[in-house]
Protein backbone atom coordinates (compact mmCIF):
# COMPACT_ATOMS: atom_id res chain seq x y z
CA UNK A 1 0.00 0.00 0.00
CA UNK A 2 1.56 3.39 -0.95
CA UNK A 3 2.45 5.61 1.99
CA UNK A 4 2.19 9.36 2.55
CA UNK A 5 5.15 11.37 3.78
CA UNK A 6 5.19 14.77 5.47
CA UNK A 7 7.68 16.72 7.56
CA UNK A 8 5.74 18.21 10.46
CA UNK A 9 8.86 19.70 12.10
CA UNK A 10 9.55 22.09 9.23
CA UNK A 11 7.79 25.42 8.87
CA UNK A 12 8.02 29.17 9.19
CA UNK A 13 10.23 28.90 12.29
CA UNK A 14 13.01 27.77 9.94
CA UNK A 15 12.89 31.04 7.99
CA UNK A 16 15.18 33.99 8.54
CA UNK A 17 14.91 36.49 5.69
CA UNK A 18 15.81 34.70 2.47
CA UNK A 19 17.36 31.75 4.32
CA UNK A 20 15.65 28.48 5.26
CA UNK A 21 17.51 26.20 7.67
CA UNK A 22 17.57 22.43 7.20
CA UNK A 23 18.66 19.97 9.85
CA UNK A 24 21.47 17.44 9.77
CA UNK A 25 18.90 14.63 9.72
CA UNK A 26 17.21 16.18 6.67
CA UNK A 27 20.54 16.46 4.87
CA UNK A 28 21.10 12.77 5.64
CA UNK A 29 17.60 11.85 4.45
CA UNK A 30 18.13 13.66 1.16
CA UNK A 31 21.41 11.81 0.65
CA UNK A 32 20.11 8.38 1.61
CA UNK A 33 16.41 8.36 0.60
CA UNK A 34 16.66 10.89 -2.23
CA UNK A 35 13.94 13.36 -1.18
CA UNK A 36 12.73 15.91 1.40
CA UNK A 37 9.58 17.87 2.18
CA UNK A 38 9.74 21.36 3.72
CA UNK A 39 6.59 23.16 4.84
CA UNK A 40 5.83 26.90 4.71
CA UNK A 41 8.79 27.57 2.45
CA UNK A 42 7.25 30.79 1.08
CA UNK A 43 4.72 33.10 2.69
CA UNK A 44 1.37 33.88 1.10
CA UNK A 45 2.62 37.38 0.27
CA UNK A 46 5.65 35.95 -1.52
CA UNK A 47 3.56 33.41 -3.41
CA UNK A 48 1.32 36.23 -4.61
CA UNK A 49 4.29 37.79 -6.44
CA UNK A 50 4.72 34.57 -8.46
CA UNK A 51 1.09 33.73 -9.19
CA UNK A 52 0.55 36.28 -12.02
CA UNK A 53 3.67 35.11 -13.84
CA UNK A 54 2.65 31.48 -13.50
CA UNK A 55 -0.76 32.23 -14.97
CA UNK A 56 0.83 34.29 -17.76
CA UNK A 57 3.00 31.38 -18.88
CA UNK A 58 0.61 28.43 -18.46
CA UNK A 59 -2.11 30.31 -20.31
CA UNK A 60 0.24 30.56 -23.30
CA UNK A 61 0.59 34.34 -23.24
CA UNK A 62 4.40 34.44 -23.58
CA UNK A 63 5.38 34.69 -27.28
CA UNK A 64 8.21 32.87 -29.01
CA UNK A 65 8.55 29.85 -26.72
CA UNK A 66 7.98 27.20 -29.40
CA UNK A 67 8.59 23.75 -27.80
CA UNK A 68 9.33 25.33 -24.42
CA UNK A 69 5.55 25.68 -24.10
CA UNK A 70 4.05 22.22 -24.43
CA UNK A 71 2.03 19.42 -22.86
CA UNK A 72 4.34 17.02 -20.99
CA UNK A 73 1.81 14.21 -21.29
CA UNK A 74 1.32 14.44 -25.07
CA UNK A 75 3.38 14.94 -28.24
CA UNK A 76 4.66 18.33 -29.37
CA UNK A 77 2.10 20.11 -31.54
CA UNK A 78 -0.88 19.19 -29.37
CA UNK A 79 -3.33 22.14 -29.62
CA UNK A 80 -3.31 24.30 -26.50
CA UNK A 81 -7.01 23.77 -25.95
CA UNK A 82 -6.26 20.03 -25.58
CA UNK A 83 -3.41 20.45 -23.08
CA UNK A 84 -3.62 18.37 -19.90
CA UNK A 85 -0.19 18.74 -18.25
CA UNK A 86 0.97 22.25 -19.16
CA UNK A 87 4.73 22.91 -19.20
CA UNK A 88 6.54 26.24 -19.59
CA UNK A 89 10.33 25.88 -19.59
CA UNK A 90 12.86 28.46 -18.38
CA UNK A 91 10.45 31.26 -17.44
CA UNK A 92 13.20 33.61 -16.22
CA UNK A 93 14.93 33.29 -19.59
CA UNK A 94 11.84 34.73 -21.24
CA UNK A 95 10.96 37.16 -18.45
CA UNK A 96 13.98 38.73 -16.66
CA UNK A 97 11.57 40.00 -14.00
CA UNK A 98 11.71 36.47 -12.55
CA UNK A 99 15.51 36.42 -12.14
CA UNK A 100 16.59 36.24 -8.49
CA UNK A 101 13.01 35.86 -7.25
CA UNK A 102 12.32 34.88 -3.65
CA UNK A 103 11.84 31.19 -4.49
CA UNK A 104 15.27 31.15 -6.12
CA UNK A 105 16.87 32.84 -3.10
CA UNK A 106 15.39 30.39 -0.61
CA UNK A 107 16.08 27.33 -2.76
CA UNK A 108 19.68 28.48 -3.23
CA UNK A 109 20.09 28.71 0.54
CA UNK A 110 18.89 25.11 1.00
CA UNK A 111 20.93 23.80 -1.95
CA UNK A 112 24.03 25.33 -0.33
CA UNK A 113 23.30 23.31 2.81
CA UNK A 114 22.58 20.05 0.96
CA UNK A 115 25.68 20.21 -1.23
CA UNK A 116 29.30 20.37 -0.12
CA UNK A 117 30.31 22.45 -3.13
CA UNK A 118 29.11 25.27 -5.35
CA UNK A 119 25.56 24.61 -6.53
CA UNK A 120 23.91 26.89 -9.09
CA UNK A 121 20.46 26.99 -10.64
CA UNK A 122 20.49 24.84 -13.77
CA UNK A 123 16.91 25.20 -15.02
CA UNK A 124 13.35 25.99 -13.98
CA UNK A 125 9.86 25.33 -15.25
CA UNK A 126 6.20 26.01 -14.54
CA UNK A 127 3.99 22.90 -14.48
CA UNK A 128 0.20 22.84 -14.27
CA UNK A 129 -2.34 20.03 -14.32
CA UNK A 130 -5.71 21.13 -15.57
CA UNK A 131 -8.81 20.17 -13.56
CA UNK A 132 -10.51 16.87 -14.34
CA UNK A 133 -7.66 15.63 -16.53
CA UNK A 134 -7.17 12.05 -15.39
CA UNK A 135 -4.47 11.53 -18.04
CA UNK A 136 -2.38 14.51 -16.90
CA UNK A 137 0.17 12.02 -15.63
CA UNK A 138 3.91 12.46 -15.32
CA UNK A 139 5.33 9.04 -16.16
CA UNK A 140 7.64 7.45 -13.59
CA UNK A 141 11.24 8.32 -14.41
CA UNK A 142 14.63 9.39 -13.11
CA UNK A 143 15.64 12.95 -13.97
CA UNK A 144 19.14 11.84 -14.90
CA UNK A 145 17.65 9.79 -17.73
CA UNK A 146 16.79 13.06 -19.50
CA UNK A 147 20.21 14.70 -19.25
CA UNK A 148 23.67 14.53 -20.87
CA UNK A 149 26.60 12.57 -19.49
CA UNK A 150 28.55 14.65 -16.99
CA UNK A 151 31.20 13.74 -14.42
CA UNK A 152 29.21 15.01 -11.42
CA UNK A 153 25.48 14.34 -11.48
CA UNK A 154 24.47 15.81 -8.09
CA UNK A 155 21.11 17.58 -8.31
CA UNK A 156 18.52 19.02 -5.94
CA UNK A 157 15.22 19.69 -7.68
CA UNK A 158 12.80 21.91 -5.76
CA UNK A 159 9.07 21.72 -6.51
CA UNK A 160 7.20 24.66 -5.00
CA UNK A 161 3.47 24.12 -4.51
CA UNK A 162 1.57 27.14 -5.83
CA UNK A 163 -1.62 25.24 -4.99
CA UNK A 164 -2.35 22.50 -2.49
CA UNK A 165 -1.12 19.20 -3.90
CA UNK A 166 -2.70 15.88 -2.91
CA UNK A 167 -3.56 12.44 -4.24
CA UNK A 168 -6.67 13.70 -6.02
CA UNK A 169 -4.89 16.31 -8.12
CA UNK A 170 -1.75 14.28 -8.76
CA UNK A 171 0.88 15.07 -6.13
CA UNK A 172 4.48 13.93 -6.45
CA UNK A 173 5.14 10.27 -5.74
CA UNK A 174 8.60 8.80 -5.13
CA UNK A 175 10.26 5.44 -4.57
CA UNK A 176 12.68 6.12 -1.68
CA UNK A 177 16.10 4.51 -1.94
CA UNK A 178 15.97 4.01 -5.70
CA UNK A 179 18.54 6.80 -5.86
CA UNK A 180 21.03 4.28 -4.46
CA UNK A 181 20.62 1.75 -7.27
CA UNK A 182 24.03 1.11 -8.87
CA UNK A 183 22.80 1.60 -12.44
CA UNK A 184 20.46 4.13 -13.96
CA UNK A 185 17.33 2.45 -15.28
CA UNK A 186 16.67 2.28 -19.00
CA UNK A 187 14.49 5.15 -20.26
CA UNK A 188 12.46 4.97 -23.45
CA UNK A 189 10.57 7.75 -25.28
CA UNK A 190 6.86 7.67 -24.57
CA UNK A 191 6.06 8.60 -28.18
CA UNK A 192 8.07 8.50 -31.43
CA UNK A 193 11.42 9.70 -30.13
CA UNK A 194 12.61 12.84 -28.32
CA UNK A 195 11.88 15.04 -31.33
CA UNK A 196 8.20 14.10 -31.15
CA UNK A 197 7.75 14.30 -27.38
CA UNK A 198 9.99 15.14 -24.44
CA UNK A 199 8.55 12.45 -22.17
CA UNK A 200 10.52 9.34 -21.20
CA UNK A 201 9.25 6.30 -19.31
CA UNK A 202 10.84 3.45 -17.35
CA UNK A 203 9.70 0.06 -16.16
CA UNK A 204 8.89 -0.32 -12.48
CA UNK A 205 10.43 -3.05 -10.35
CA UNK A 206 8.55 -5.33 -7.93
CA UNK A 207 10.69 -3.91 -5.12
CA UNK A 208 9.61 -0.29 -5.77
CA UNK A 209 7.90 1.18 -2.67
CA UNK A 210 5.72 4.14 -3.55
CA UNK A 211 5.43 7.12 -1.19
CA UNK A 212 3.07 10.05 -1.87
CA UNK A 213 4.21 13.58 -1.01
CA UNK A 214 1.07 15.71 -0.47
CA UNK A 215 1.88 19.34 0.42
CA UNK A 216 0.09 22.60 1.11
CA UNK A 217 0.51 25.75 -0.96
CA UNK A 218 3.88 27.31 -0.12
CA UNK A 219 5.65 24.05 0.72
CA UNK A 220 8.39 22.41 -1.34
CA UNK A 221 9.44 18.89 -2.11
CA UNK A 222 13.09 18.32 -3.01
CA UNK A 223 14.38 15.26 -4.85
CA UNK A 224 17.67 14.12 -6.32
CA UNK A 225 18.55 13.14 -9.87
CA UNK A 226 18.33 9.35 -9.46
CA UNK A 227 15.19 8.73 -7.39
CA UNK A 228 12.35 7.12 -9.33
CA UNK A 229 9.37 9.48 -9.23
CA UNK A 230 6.33 10.70 -11.14
CA UNK A 231 2.77 11.84 -10.50
CA UNK A 232 -0.78 10.84 -11.30
CA UNK A 233 -3.52 12.69 -13.14
CA UNK A 234 -5.79 15.40 -11.79
CA UNK A 235 -9.31 14.21 -11.05
CA UNK A 236 -10.18 17.24 -8.91
CA UNK A 237 -12.04 20.43 -9.79
CA UNK A 238 -8.94 22.59 -9.21
CA UNK A 239 -5.65 23.23 -11.01
CA UNK A 240 -2.49 21.72 -9.58
CA UNK A 241 0.25 24.38 -9.92
CA UNK A 242 3.99 23.81 -9.41
CA UNK A 243 7.12 25.90 -9.88
CA UNK A 244 10.16 23.64 -10.38
CA UNK A 245 13.75 24.77 -9.95
CA UNK A 246 16.83 22.51 -10.14
CA UNK A 247 20.29 23.15 -8.70
CA UNK A 248 23.42 21.33 -9.85
CA UNK A 249 27.18 21.59 -9.48
CA UNK A 250 28.61 24.69 -11.15
CA UNK A 251 31.07 22.68 -13.26
CA UNK A 252 28.30 20.26 -14.31
CA UNK A 253 26.26 23.16 -15.68
CA UNK A 254 29.32 24.46 -17.54
CA UNK A 255 29.81 21.03 -19.14
CA UNK A 256 26.16 20.87 -20.17
CA UNK A 257 26.29 24.28 -21.81
CA UNK A 258 29.48 23.31 -23.66
CA UNK A 259 27.45 20.45 -25.21
CA UNK A 260 24.78 22.93 -26.28
CA UNK A 261 22.35 21.66 -23.64
CA UNK A 262 20.36 24.35 -21.83
CA UNK A 263 17.26 22.31 -20.82
CA UNK A 264 15.27 24.19 -23.45
CA UNK A 265 13.12 21.87 -25.53
CA UNK A 266 14.33 23.96 -28.46
CA UNK A 267 17.93 22.77 -28.02
CA UNK A 268 19.37 21.14 -31.14
CA UNK A 269 20.77 18.00 -29.51
CA UNK A 270 21.90 14.63 -30.85
CA UNK A 271 20.42 12.61 -27.99
CA UNK A 272 22.29 9.42 -28.92
CA UNK A 273 25.57 11.22 -28.23
CA UNK A 274 24.77 12.80 -24.88
CA UNK A 275 22.18 10.72 -23.00
CA UNK A 276 23.02 7.88 -20.61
Amino acid sequence: MPQRSTNEDSGRQRRQGNQYRVTDSEIEQFSEAGYLTLNEFLTEEELATLDPWFDHFVQGREPGMNKDFCDMSQPYGTPIEEFRLVNAMLPSKYRPELVDNIFFQLAQSVANQLYAGTAVMDYEQFLAKKPQKENAEFAMHQDLGYWPKTENTWTATFSLALSDSDLENGCLQVCPGTNKEPELRSHQPKDDGRDASHTLIIESKPTDRLVYLPVKRGAVTIHDERIVHGSGGNTSEQWRKTYVMAFRDEETVRQERAMGFTHSHNDNINWDDVIH
